[in-house]
């Protein structure tokens, strides 16, 4: 299992415009939240179980995590018990 700092820590080396994430069941998914481009970086989704970075459609088509909860990147480590 993969911690939410270590998913951010390998989201931001895919992607440094990261400022917002998407917590799933089954993964996180981090995403820059004023992007309102078509096209360009996509979101980038991290597996909690072993870490994987995925593509967002193949996560969306593939997987069956459910929504928990949304939060910005910078707000995070607050909104986290034990943290």
């Amino acid at each position: 299992m993969i911690t939410y700092e270590q998913a951010l820590k390998k989201a931001k080396k895919l992607n440094t415009s990261v400022n917002y994430c998407t917590e799933y069941t089954d993964a996180y998914v981090f995403s820059d939240h004023n992007d309102d481009s078509i096209g360009g970086n996509g979101p980038v989704v991290i597996l909690k179980e072993d870490g994987s970075a995925i593509n967002m459609t193949y996560y969306i088509d593939c997987t069956k995590g459910t929504y928990q909860k949304e939060f910005p990147v910078e707000e995070s480590s607050s909104r986290l018990p034990g943290l």
